[in-house]
């Protein structure tokens, strides 16, 4: 009986043993599907980074779902953002990430990635390329002072754009997806190479975005803008400004474009505000009657001459000309109907002389 119930014991501790094998491998198997490798540091006591296989660092913190990459430990000139790390999306970047990194070049987001923290790319000096995807609805305060970086296309789903790209020196091109329909908060100010802006439609406000673009020679802006709020100050190249009919007010705007010389306002503007001071070189402007202009609007334009169109003489000529237009019609119609009835009762007078 003791042999027996001996090796009944060492039956059951062995058991136990390959059963406490089998959990160790599960649950080390479940950790693996998490992580490349182990924790490396926790930082602030309660924060746990992990390294991919691609060298980037990443947390599960953020208020988005799936992992949140927070730092680079590479040495790659070219960033291609992971979709995926260990099953999970990517995203999330932490503000701060790649501030001042200089040794990033281009740098491309995949679909998966919501959210780009402030300052991310903040004086990257050498990025030159930067490929967007359409998971980010909204930059804010991001790639500003990126000396090297030459264009920018924003790709359907960005709606909003605040205070990012400010003083990228070479920037020369931006194109706006049709989504995109707020520009604010010196998002371009400073960018003096740039001479091109392609608007898809959809920009319903501007506000201070573009100020000293000192290469700008000419805007036209899409269908669909209802405000301009002190958007392309300082920019003293700017000789050709195009309006929407859209448009209802510029509060604010085209202050020191000493290249303008004609402005045409479309006539359902409403109100014009410190929209044009010290433009020194602009002798024209042209609005209507809808139009109430500040007396602040125009500060320190000494060529200036004033165009006001009155829409009440102008609709009075309009139907005048209607009125004139229609009359002849009806005199013309007139003159041939008495014309045709002369016509038939001459007929009728030679069939009856004809038949006595």
């Amino acid at each position: 009986m003791a042999k027996g119930s001996l090796f009944k014991r060492l039956a059951a501790a062995a058991s136990a043993a390959v059963l406490f094998i089998c959990f160790s491998l599960t649950a080390y198997a479940q950790q693996s599907e998490y992580a490349d490798v182990d924790k490396l540091y926790s930082r602030n006591g309660n924060e746990s980074i992990y390294i991919s296989e691609g060298k980037f660092l990443y947390n599960f913190k953020g208020d988005y779902t799936g992992v949140t990459i927070c730092g680079y430990a590479g040495n790659s000139h070219t960033l291609n953002i992971p979709h995926m790390i260990n099953g999970r999306e990517v995203s999330a970047i932490e503000k701060d990430t790649f501030a001042g990194d200089k040794r990033i070049e281009a740098v491309t987001f995949p679909h998966s990635i919501k959210s780009i923290g402030n300052n991310c790319f903040n004086g990257c000096s050498n990025l030159k390329t930067v490929t967007l995807s359409s998971g980010v609805s909204e930059f804010d305060k991001v790639f500003c002072d990126c000396p090297s970086l030459q264009s920018i296309t924003f790709p359907q789903g960005v709606s909003s754009i605040k205070g990012s790209f400010k003083n990228c020196a070479s920037l020369n091109y931006v194109k706006f997806a049709r989504s995109v329909t707020s520009i604010s908060e010196e998002s371009f100010k400073g960018c003096e190479s740039l001479t091109q802006i392609d608007w898809m439609g959809g920009i319903v406000k501007l506000g201070n975005a573009f100020d000293n673009c000192t290469a700008l020679e000419s805007l036209t802006f899409p269908e669909g803008l209802v405000l301009i709020d002190g958007a392309f100050d300082g920019c003293s190249a700017l000789k050709e400004i195009t309006f929407p009919e859209t448009l209802l007010y510029i509060t604010g705007g085209f202050a020191q474009c000493d290249s303008l010389t004609n402005i045409e306002l479309p006539q359902k503007v409403l109100f014009v505000n410190e929209a044009f001071n010290s433009c020194e070189n602009l002798s024209r402007l042209k609005y209507s009657d809808n139009t109430t202009i500040s007396e602040t609007a125009f500060m320190k334009c000494p060529k200036l001459v004033i165009e006001k169109e009155n829409h009440f003489i102008a609709g009075l000529l309009k139907w005048s000309a209607i009125v004139a237009v229609m009359g002849l019609a009806g005199f013309l119609t007139f003159r041939l109907l008495t014309h045709m009835a002369d016509n038939l009762k001459r007929k009728k007078s030679m069939s009856s002389n004809a038949g006595k």
